[in-house]
């Protein structure tokens, strides 16, 4: 079994769980046993219940035989009978099931019985529901089945060429099968992704909108020139950024009361305030990369149409008004709709369905004679004829303006970019012929070559601009699917592998606790388990096929072991040398890597499979292990950004919180290398205003102690939904003596053994240094905190910013299960900024 690759075992574990259910199957039911008779009773509709469930995981293994249509349809078939248990409730024991709802588990296991036999026999169409029809397909990412919704024309003829009008869904957190049933538009195919829920579709998110088009490109007549945006709220997000970073494969996009420029939330919020020894230029670079507004200019060729609200606090129309502005400044086609007392939705009736049709009229520009294109991560560096393909430096933005000037002249102005294609796009470009390229002021000539085919240009320091096929290919360079930063790595096909080789036990819990938040976290936001494996079961055909993440350095995981001498440690740790703390360095360890609250991330190609990275999360010990993954990356202040792993590496300690306060942060240059890259040092006039990460020193409360602080006990369960628990600090790292930092909505879950009598703390709001307390947030924002003991209520007090500070005694005597809620009550729950549970102390 160890030899086998990853897929493979979990198709076998599929497989084999599969046979175990088919078995109880032949032994619960009878094949011939006839269907109830109709309305089904209460123990029949379970009955029912319990053969879809069934059905849901047959198809799911039928659907992994190969990517025929076949196979696709039990991807779907295998969503839909998911879909009808989760909304039915049929197999919920508390659930009251009147006879509509029974009627309708019979009706739907009679189709889905039906459409599966049709399936296994080879049809081609298969009975669905009306409307919007759930669908379904495999990420290879995680190996999941994600799914969509479809609607058909009204009127459908399979002889004719449709629009597809992707709609996106708005927030709905973390809700299974967001998006269905997507709507039904005349004359066009209607497409409403999942979205992975709510990633503002982005990342994972932005992948699934572009398979789940694929899909249904592949199956159905869809006019590749007439393919369009639209979607509310985050659906308006998802407009914005696939709009920007995917213009040459849309014909126009409808945001509605969409995220569009981060700036504006300063205004309105008070995020990304100003305060001393900030890094304004790291934060700038890093910030502009993730928002739609500073790639406006890429919407040169595709038409947007922009509605939003004068009223919407959600998503204040700074954005669409900001990001407007510098649409028209490039001269790119917009009409933007502002509505006076309009919120976040409420719009006219016909606002929408004229900025629709208006928008249906634009057939895209497939083949336009002049691109503009900015791109930070060369994934996104294909815009029509041309093709990004490598930075100069590694934080800034590419950009390219090309023209055709005539059908063998092509003129170009670059910034920061190394290496750059262009394609022979036989509309714009006369085949057979020589083509003159000016770049940046200097010619380079292309021999004649076949239509369609790429041409590479690459810039040498010294030198200038050369044609590519002329030199010789970098052994390392970052390009797409192999660029970083850290993030990166979990946007293609990955693995955790958790380390096991460290000779201190508690070491190996804490680090199967890291794995085990990681994937709680992952499978929250992504609606899929997220693939791990133990570092001694770390195969060669798993390496070659996904990038490894690996928990635990070289002295705690066997693979980082193997890799260590090949990884350019020591050259990114040589910047901490000149600043390395006499307290944590030695003459053994001169970083001070090895100090017990000191760790390092770093992503680079892993030198077995250099076309795969590997991601290494090393501590020096049990104090650096803790939290380590949710502790960086959280001053985006959006949610989908929260935890991001933004850099290449970083190396921090027990005071580390923001990117200044790391010990080290960099990105290696363009060609892997440290030295053409960009890193800082941490500001120690802001690491000393902060307070140290703190470590609960017990696992369980010692039975020789009358009373002890909460914060020295280690939770078994930590559940925030952004970041990292701060223990004897806030969640940004400011000094809280004692307190237990949270960013809510967050749970805290402790064994207590039934000795205890009393739980004194107190609770309270807690604002970051990072944003201003403006007037929207302080009328707006409330935390409930709820105590529990064994899944009773044992005490409760809300906090706001006008009674920010409340105590609350609970009454611990019996209890066994100790449970600490942080709930968001008012206001925008993923624009909250700090709480805490402040002296938290057990009594006896």
């Amino acid at each position: 079994m160890k030899h086998l690759t990853w897929p493979m075992r979990i198709a076998v574990w599929v497989v084999v769980a599969a046979l175990y259910l088919m078995a109880w199957r032949v032994w619960r039911y009878d094949p011939q046993r006839p269907l109830p008779v109709p309305p089904p009773t209460p123990v029949e509709a379970r009955d029912l219940g319990q053969r879809l469930k069934v059905l849901a995981l047959e198809e799911r293994v039928r659907s992994w035989r190969a990517p025929d249509l076949n196979a696709r349809q039990a991807a779907w078939l295998a969503a839909k009978a998911e879909y009808v248990l989760a909304t039915s409730k049929v197999l919920d024991a508390k659930a009251t099931l009147d006879e509509k709802a029974r009627m309708q588990v019979f009706n739907d296991w009679r189709r889905l019985h039906r459409a599966a036999t049709l399936s296994r026999l080879g049809a081609l169409e298969i009975p669905e529901e009306s409307g919007g029809r759930l669908r379904a397909y495999w990420s290879p990412i995680d190996s999941s089945l994600q799914t969509y919704s479809l609607a058909f024309p009204e009127p459908y003829d399979p002889a004719v060429s449709y629009p597809l009008i992707v709609s996106m869904h708005g927030h709905g957190w973390y809700r299974p099968f967001q998006g269905h049933p997507a709507p039904v538009f005349k004359g066009a195919f209607s497409l409403s992704p999942q979205g992975r829920g709510s990633t503002d579709y982005m990342a994972l998110g932005e992948d699934d909108v572009l398979a789940t088009i694929d899909e249904v490109c592949r199956d159905y007549p869809v006019d590749p020139d007439r393919v369009y945006l639209r979607g509310s709220s985050m659906g308006g997000t998802g407009s914005w950024h696939l709009g920007v970073h995917y213009a040459s494969r849309f014909a126009g996009i409808l945001p509605i009361a969409g995220n569009a420029d981060h700036t504006a939330w300063q205004s309105r919020w008070g995020w990304n305030a100003d305060f001393e020894g900030r890094n304004h230029e790291l934060r700038r670079l890093v910030q502009e990369a993730q928002t739609a507004r500073a790639f406006a200019g890429n919407l040169l060729n595709l038409p947007a149409y922009v509605l939003h609200g004068t009223a919407d606090t959600v998503v204040p129309p700074e954005h669409a008004r900001q990001t407007v502005a510098v649409l028209r400044a490039l001269g790119c086609p917009v009409q933007y709709l502002e509505f006076p007392g309009v919120g976040h939705g409420g719009f006219p009736a016909d606002a929408e369905a004229e900025a629709l049709a208006w928008l249906c009229g634009q057939p895209r520009q497939a083949h336009p004679p002049r691109v503009r294109w900015s791109a930070d991560l060369m994934r996104h560096g294909l815009a029509y004829w041309v093709r990004l393909e490598e930075k100069r430096q590694p934080l800034g933005l590419a950009d390219i303006d090309a023209e055709v000037i005539d059908r063998n002249h092509v003129l170009i102005r670059t910034g920061n970019l190394r290496a750059v294609s262009l394609q022979r796009d036989a509309v714009l470009l006369q085949p057979g012929r020589p083509i003159f390229v000016d770049i940046d002021g200097e010619r380079v000539i292309f021999p004649p070559g076949p239509a369609n085919a790429w041409m590479g240009l690459r810039y040498l320091d010294g030198v200038g601009w050369r044609d590519a096929s002329l030199l010789p290919t970098p052994p390392l360079r970052k390009t797409a699917g192999l660029e970083g930063p850290i993030q990166e790595a979990l946007h293609a096909p990955f693995v955790i592998v958790l380390g096991t080789r460290s000779p201190d036990p508690l070491k190996r819990r804490l680090w199967e606790d890291e794995v085990r938040r990681f994937a709680t976290d992952w499978k929250r936001r992504n609606l899929a388990p997220c693939p791990f494996i133990r570092d001694v079961e770390c195969t060669a055909e798993i390496a070659a096929e996904r990038n490894l993440i690996l928990f635990g350095g070289p002295e705690d995981n066997t693979v980082a072991a193997v890799l260590e001498a090949r990884l350019p440690i020591a050259r990114v740790m040589r910047p901490l040398s000149a600043s390395a703390d006499p307290a944590h360095s030695s003459s053994t360890d001169r970083w001070g890597l090895s100090a017990p609250d000191v760790g390092w991330f770093m992503a680079y190609p892993n030198p077995e499979h250099p076309n795969r990275l590997v991601v290494i999360l090393a501590a020096g010990g049990p104090q650096a292990i803790y939290q380590a993954w949710g502790r960086f990356g959280n001053w985006f202040n959006w949610g989908v950004h929260d935890s991001r792993k933004y850099f290449d590496y970083a190396v921090y300690d027990a005071l580390s919180a923001g990117p200044e306060s790391l010990r080290l942060v960099g990105w290696f240059g363009t060609d892997w290398t440290v030295e053409a890259g960009s890193w800082w040092i941490g500001n120690d006039a802001v690491r000393a205003r902060l307070a140290p990460q703190g470590f609960p020193a017990y696992e369980q409360a010692p039975s020789d102690v009358a009373e002890m602080d909460l914060a020295d006990l280690r939770p078994d369960l930590i559940d925030q939904m952004r970041g990292a628990v701060g223990v004897g600090r806030s969640f940004f790292g400011q000094p809280l003596r004692g307190a237990l930092g949270l960013r809510a909505p967050a749970v805290l879950e402790y064994d207590l053994d039934g000795t205890w009598r009393s739980l004194s703390t107190g609770a309270t709001l807690h604002n970051s240094t990072e944003a201003t307390l403006l007037p929207s947030r302080a009328r707006s924002e409330q935390v409930r905190f709820i105590i529990k003991g064994d899944g009773r209520d044992l005490a409760a007090a809300s906090v706001t910013w006008e009674r920010p500070d409340v105590h609350l005694i609970a009454d611990l005597r019996g209890v066994k299960r100790l449970r600490l809620e942080a709930v968001c009550t008012g206001g925008p729950a993923w624009l909250h900024m700090g709480a805490a549970w402040t002296q938290p102390r057990l009594r006896r």
